[in-house]
Formats: C-alpha cells, sequence, structure tokens
C-alpha cells in the first residue's frame, strides 16, 4: 500500500463523540481502517516529501 496523502500531525485522529473516544488511522496502514491499529509505528522515521510503499514486512521508497 502507498501512502499518498500526508496530514499534519503523526498518529491517529482523536474523535470524541460523547462519552466514546475513536482513534481513526491518518496512515493508511491499518487493517482496522478506518480505526487506527498501531501500525502507524512503522512510519516514524519517514522523512517528509518522500512516498513509501509498505507491504507486511518492509517499506521501499518510492523515486518519482
Amino acid at each position: 500500500m502507498a501512502r499518498l496523502v500526508k496530514f499534519t500531525e503523526k498518529g491517529p485522529y482523536k474523535l470524541q463523540i460523547g462519552e466514546e473516544t475513536y482513534y481513526l488511522c491518518q496512515c493508511g496502514l491499518s487493517k482496522k481502517f478506518p480505526f487506527c491499529d498501531g501500525s502507524h509505528k512503522r512510519t516514524r522515521d519517514e522523512e517528509e516529501g518522500k512516498l513509501y510503499l509498505y507491504d507486511e514486512n518492509s517499506r521501499v521508497e518510492i523515486r518519482l
């Protein structure tokens, strides 16, 4: 899966609805999408302005 969208904040989006709290995936890697499953931790060391392709076990930088 390629990550094409960059958000200003890293990590999940916290959504509060009444007493319930939900965390929405912003990285596109979650297996529980649209909910966060912690997959964003794999993206912590990404460099700004670069595109990466992820599979189950690895990441490859895509050169544009």
